[in-house]
């Protein structure tokens, strides 16, 4: 295991509460970054907000994508066409809950992109950079905290740094989650196959699960997010309160779950929903049955062999 060394500190306004000293440490491999905004007060929850849009971004490096999160949870993910399309769609996600959120980018933020953040109740932003007429927006008319990724965003994808927490037992240490998707873990249970839009949209709602809250239930179609929930003691839960948060969105959508799917009644809500797709870790117990009744409704199952917990 590697050996942490904590040096100095960076005193921060307060932690989760008010009444809560915090302060946060560099790290000699982390990500480099600037404040581009007159605030620079960054509270305790912003670095946490910073993390998991910053994770996803890594996973998605290489083409346009917006991911919005608040309250140390992922609300939306989306790709696009344009950094202004992935906007769009992310947007449409979850547009409750942009207030006080923080939205990050993959790519440049255009002139467009910061007309619209201007106009929103919008805390962070982070980017891997800013057209100049869009930072100058940005600047001149709003209060919004501006951070610039200076690493290159693939580096998330090779952090190695052990994930660290302590409890009253002693320190609790364990290497990051590195899991990939390969030929040979993904695979189709059953007769119904998935169209090349539907196997798209799981490797994407797959790898987006993968940072959520166990346990957790990710819509996703068009390679956008149509509902996340997570942090349930149960998957079923999850799946339903997705279904109902995706509403009709869910029609022919792709399902896909941190886990496996532990009983008939994740399936019986994704055939409510009427899911096209489930994607899920597949050695459960109940594994060779639930892939009898996906085979009855034509649901295409998918399995990886991988389960993506994160307590």
């Amino acid at each position: 295991m590697e050996i942490i060394e904590i040096k100095e500190y960076k005193s921060l306004p307060y932690g989760e509460n008010v009444f809560q000293e915090a302060a946060i440490s560099p790290l000699e491999c982390g990500l480099e970054y600037e404040i581009l905004s007159d605030n620079d007060a960054l509270e305790y929850l912003d670095f946490l907000n910073f993390t998991r849009v910053v994770e996803v971004l890594g996973e998605f490096f290489d083409v346009n994508t917006v991911a919005i999160a608040k309250s140390n949870m992922l609300s939306s993910v989306a790709l696009g066409s344009s950094v202004d399309n992935a906007f769009e769609k992310a947007i449409e996600c979850d547009p409750v809950n942009l207030c006080s959120s923080t939205v990050g980018f993959s790519k440049n933020v255009t002139l467009e992109c910061a007309k619209q953040l201007c106009a929103m109740k919008i805390r962070n932003v982070i980017s891997v950079g800013f057209e100049n007429e869009a930072l100058d927006y940005l600047v001149k008319n709003t209060d919004i905290n501006i951070i610039r990724i200076k690493s290159p965003l693939q580096e998330m994808l090779g952090f190695s740094t052990s994930g660290v927490k302590v409890t009253p037992f002693g320190y609790l240490v364990q290497e990051q989650n590195k899991s990939k998707l390969t030929k040979s873990s993904f695979k189709v249970c059953g007769k119904t196959k998935p169209t090349q839009q539907m196997a798209e949209d799981a490797i994407f709602a797959w790898k987006v699960a993968k940072y959520t809250r166990t346990n957790s239930a990710v819509i996703a179609k068009d390679l956008a997010v149509c509902a996340i929930s997570q942090g349930y003691i149960n998957g079923a839960d999850a799946v339903e309160d997705a279904m109902d948060f995706a509403c009709e969105n869910s029609k022919d959508a792709v399902l896909a779950i941190d886990g496996f799917v532990e009983n008939e009644e994740i399936v019986n809500a994704a055939i409510q929903g009427r899911i096209g797709l489930i994607i899920e870790a597949g050695d459960g117990a109940e594994s060779k049955k639930i892939a009898k009744i996906t085979d009855k409704y034509n649901i295409v199952l998918i399995a990886t062999g991988i389960r993506n917990y994160r307590y």
